[in-house]
């Protein structure tokens, strides 16, 4: 660890790198870094505030960058700490860090509440060290320090993905995701801690908004359809709901900003096979041992199962079916087309 504060912040040190360039290129680079106000500027933009082409821009900012590559001998010591110091946390977190996750680290680390992200392309892109990768399909952006530490992080990814990619039962309803995690943690000799990093810089892995972890492709963790949100609602609460329920619990867990409506969640929940109607707007999911039909198909379900009952367990085994009143199912058990009554007083299918 190296201790001491540090004389000169990294804002600092870039600001008194650009401060005696020619005014142009000043502003060129500034533009392009955004290291006014964090917004990076195109050629084109800076070259029309000059009246000059995005070629010319782009030669401006090639010269201004050699011009503060040749001042940096003469803080040396300053400029080696502060790779020192990055390069000493990156190493602690795997060699690897997310961008948003880095720059708050950084802030404290060398004492620099002036840092931002452009700063530190800045200073990438003078000193050649902390590497930087953009983000892409698979990855947010990310620091790092060297092609071993992405390939490290890579094939944890790559790993895990593979192992869990048809355990989506177990992970969402069972929340087993910990187990898997810690298994590939194991195999490829990680604390959990650098797992869990390489993971954040990942676009491969997510959250939902119920807590659930696992690939972002699932629906159950990245639904966007009104029945998506539904089906994943009912899964994780395991019993019937009724549609305004539904409805609350979805605007209540942060799925988006546009708001749920009862009547959109009931329409879905009658389209869609996997819903079943348990009770008077209150639904429950096929896979949760819910059958479809009407009363007397579930009451010709039950029996066709469990072979001739009598009424009291005939009632038990339908309500833990549907919400209904005993006197329904007794009305059902008289109709003489489908069951029939036993001397015994026991019912069983005509």
């Amino acid at each position: 660890m190296i201790f001491g504060i540090l004389k000169i912040m990294l804002s600092n040190i870039i600001d008194n790198l650009i401060s005696d360039l020619k005014s142009r290129q000043q502003d060129v680079l500034i533009g392009r870094f955004g290291l006014d106000d964090g917004e990076k500027k195109t050629l084109a933009s800076i070259g029309k505030k000059y009246n000059i082409t995005r070629e010319r821009v782009r030669q401006l900012e090639v010269e201004a960058l050699s011009a503060v590559q040749n001042r940096l001998d003469g803080i040396e010591k300053s400029i080696n700490q502060i790779k020192e110091l990055i390069a000493e946390h990156l190493g602690n977190v795997g060699g690897l860090q997310r961008d948003d996750l880095l720059i708050p680290e950084l802030k404290h680390i060398l004492k620099d509440d002036n840092l931002h992200h452009w700063y530190l392309r800045f200073f990438s892109e003078v000193v050649g060290e902390p590497l930087y990768y953009p983000v892409n399909d698979n990855f947010h952006h990310f620091w790092y320090l060297d092609k071993k530490s992405f390939q490290s992080a890579n094939h944890f990814i790559s790993d895990l993905e593979n192992l869990i990619a048809d355990k989506k039962e177990e992970i969402i309803v069972h929340g087993q995701f910990y187990d898997y995690f810690v298994k590939i943690t194991k195999i490829h000799r990680l604390p959990h801690h650098i797992g869990l990093n390489y993971l954040s810089a990942s676009k491969k892995f997510a959250i939902n908004h119920l807590g659930d972890f696992g690939l972002s492709h699932w629906k159950e963790i990245s639904p966007k359809t009104a029945k998506d949100k539904t089906y994943l609602i009912l899964k994780k609460q395991k019993k019937p709901m009724h549609f305004t329920e539904i409805a609350n619990a979805i605007n209540n867990g942060g799925f988006s900003r546009k708001k749920a409506l009862p009547q959109t969640i009931h329409n879905e929940l009658i389209k869609d096979k996997r819903f079943v109607l348990v009770g008077r707007g209150i639904y429950g999911l096929v896979e949760h041992g819910f059958k479809p039909g009407v009363a007397s198909d579930v009451i010709r379900a039950v029996l066709k199962e469990k072979g001739p009952l009598d009424l009291k367990n005939i009632v038990d085994e339908v309500l833990k079916q549907r919400q209904l009143k005993e006197n329904t199912i007794v009305l059902n058990l008289n109709n003489k087309n489908r069951f029939k009554k036993l001397a015994d007083g026991k019912y069983y299918i005509k």
